[in-house]
């Protein structure tokens, strides 16, 4: 195998996925022994905030128990400080609004808060006065608005949820582009993720992790139907709405058809360490019953209040996956 040397117009061929699988599984194992590239790829694949959390949780023994596999957003401010590391979420591509209460405008709507955010983008809460009703609306973050494979990914994310209609799998209403940013309509959902709710109250009773496995477990069903294959279940990505035993798949950034050529081919690694299943993590082909193992391991963070691999770093997590599962 030829040896890589630190180019950066390999970790951009690398980020668009137009390596051949062995020019990757090169430039992975050049990752494990050059600092430099590692952290221009850090820099490049998620905002600060997140590898922020992601230092400071690895770092710390007594953090491993819980593991948010995202930041989370307080929904009252426009500007969001992350005063550890002097960042701030940037809502400054919203537009004026008259109404004092709201941040500001996108597409129409009146955005009330912030519901979430990660390193591709932000999920906004919106109201449509038109139809008297809020709305979730995702929207790729600017710096991501000019990257075909990000445009693609989002793209591809709105395309696989749509084509999978189901009562456990979050539905979506539309996908546009405004001022430039491309944004997906889903409806607004009041609840919280599976993963605030192992951090609040810790471990859950063995009718609720029944429950949800089911569900979640249907709602994967119904995306298997379709032939496509999750790629991140994950405690994050299963949200629980107030009042109502429903559970609702979310974030299908990652999903692909299960004869795509560029999941199935050797040393793509992609999904949230603590979930992946051995395959995944080894970058190998992979089908439905990935996504399977993914649920497996989140029964586990609901009987435990903890994912079952954790290490110091996402490296050694992947180690445990590929060595004990």
């Amino acid at each position: 195998m030829k040896a890589v040397s630190c180019n950066s117009h390999t970790i951009d061929d690398f980020l668009a996925d137009r390596l051949s699988a062995d020019q990757q599984a090169a430039f992975e194992t050049h990752l494990n022994h050059c600092d430099s590239c590692c952290a221009e790829l850090q820099k490049r694949t998620a905002d600060a905030v997140l590898w922020h959390e992601a230092r400071a949780l690895l770092s710390s023994a007594d953090e491993m128990e819980r593991l948010p596999a995202q930041s989370d957003c307080d929904p009252s401010t426009r500007s969001l400080a992350a005063e550890r590391d002097g960042t701030a979420l940037n809502l400054d591509f919203l537009n004026p609004t008259d109404d004092p209460r709201m941040l500001g405008r996108f597409a129409g709507y009146e955005i009330s808060g912030v519901i979430g955010c990660g390193g591709m983008g932000v999920v906004l809460k919106g109201f449509d006065a038109s139809l008297n009703r809020y709305a979730a609306i995702k929207v790729l973050a600017p710096h991501y608005a000019t990257s075909g494979a990000a445009r693609q990914r989002f793209a591809r994310e709105a395309q696989a949820a749509a084509a999978v209609v189901h009562d456990n799998v979050i539905a979506i209403h539309g996908v546009s582009e405004f001022n430039h940013l491309p944004y997906l309509i889903m409806p607004y959902v009041k609840g919280q993720s599976l993963q605030k709710r192992i951090d609040q109250h810790g471990p859950l009773s063995v009718a609720e992790i029944l429950r949800i496995a089911m569900q979640t477990a249907r709602g994967l069903a119904a995306a298997h139907d379709q032939g496509l294959v999750h790629r991140d279940i994950k405690p994050a990505n299963i949200l629980l709405p107030e009042n109502v035993e429903r559970v609702l798949i979310t974030d299908f950034g990652l999903a692909r058809a299960a004869d795509d050529a560029s999941l199935t081919r050797s040393g793509v690694i992609a999904g949230t360490p603590q979930y992946m299943s051995p395959e995944q993590a080894k970058g190998e082909g992979i089908d439905h019953r990935s996504d399977l193992f993914s649920l497996g391991s989140v029964m586990y963070t609901m009987a435990t209040g903890h994912p079952p691999f954790r290490a110091e770093t996402p490296y050694g997590i992947l180690r445990r996956i590929t060595d004990n599962a």
